[in-house]
């Protein structure tokens, strides 16, 4: 890597804020951690991915009442929720969705097709932290019962604890590369989960050596997987499902990471930490 470009992304990290606040959900006074979850950029592409075909569980959530503008992704969970990640929901309204709030199931280009769902409410994790970006996890309810089809189903969730070593595959409409262009397409990336005092000094090593900081990693409320330079979660895939290939089920939440798909592993908020709540939440 060039020194200029090495520079500039030592300069993004430090300067990068995006804008999350709601009036539902003051701002909290600490550093703008945003840097590591940016959603807001519709240039949004899995960095190596290729053509996910059709996902029937995945949606993109957009806003804009004419021409969509992607916020995040999502997985239907119920003909009733949709499970996104917190840091998605917060600056659209949080518990209170904004009224141009939608998402699109049943298509896998984010900018046109598919069933349109309005949401009467959103649940956000009472806990979620926009600081140390934990309890990254929130529910939306649609307005009315989701219309189910062979090209739009709920996705079962896995309440197992995930270890090492399981093949995964992560779904969304993130950047193809950190400044990359956009892809009208749904992107999957495999990649299989890793240890997670591994992924917690991995990651903590990298940033070293780049001179940044970051939230730390907490296994126990989150998953790594990794699968190699050039190939990982970028911005735009927040929210979207992580799925374990050997069951088809959902174990995670895209959540955060260092930018793009530089070596290091990426942070998906694990769904069997979140057992109780979820259950709970979605009856």
């Amino acid at each position: 890597m060039s020194e200029e470009v090495d520079m500039s992304f030592k300069v993004a990290l430090m300067c990068l804020t995006v804008l999350l606040g709601s009036n539902a959900f003051p701002l909290e006074e600490e550093p703008d951690m945003s840097m590591f979850f940016d959603h807001t950029d519709a240039s949004a592409r899995i960095v190596g991915g290729t053509n996910a075909g059709s996902v029937p569980h995945q949606v993109a959530l957009t806003t804009g009442t004419g021409t969509r503008s992607l916020l995040c992704g999502g997985s239907i969970v119920s003909n009733r929720h949709v499970l996104t990640a917190a840091h998605c929901m917060r600056p659209v309204g949080g518990n209170r969705p904004n009224s141009n709030l939608r998402a699109w199931a049943g298509t896998n280009r984010w900018a046109s097709g598919g069933q349109g769902i309005q949401f009467s409410h959103g649940l956000m994790h009472p806990h979620y932290s926009q600081i140390t970006i934990k309890n990254d996890i929130g529910i939306y309810t649609a307005s009315r019962a989701i219309v189910l089809s062979t090209s739009v189903r709920v996705i079962a969730l896995n309440y197992d604890f995930v270890g090492a070593n399981v093949a995964t595959r992560a779904t969304g409409w993130g950047r193809t590369s950190q400044f990359g262009s956009t892809s009208p397409i749904i992107l999957e990336l495999r990649a299989r989960t890793i240890d997670g005092q591994r992924c917690a000094n991995e990651v903590r090593r990298v940033l070293g050596l780049i001179g940044a900081s970051s939230p730390a990693v907490n296994p126990t409320l989150e998953i790594c997987t990794f699968h190699s330079v050039g190939h990982g979660m970028c911005n735009g895939d927040s929210g979207s499902p992580l799925v374990r290939t050997d069951r088809n089920q959902q174990i995670g939440i895209v959540s955060w990471g260092i930018p793009c798909a530089r070596g290091v592993p990426d942070m998906f908020t694990r769904i069997s930490a979140y057992r109780t709540w979820l259950q709970n939440s979605l009856r």
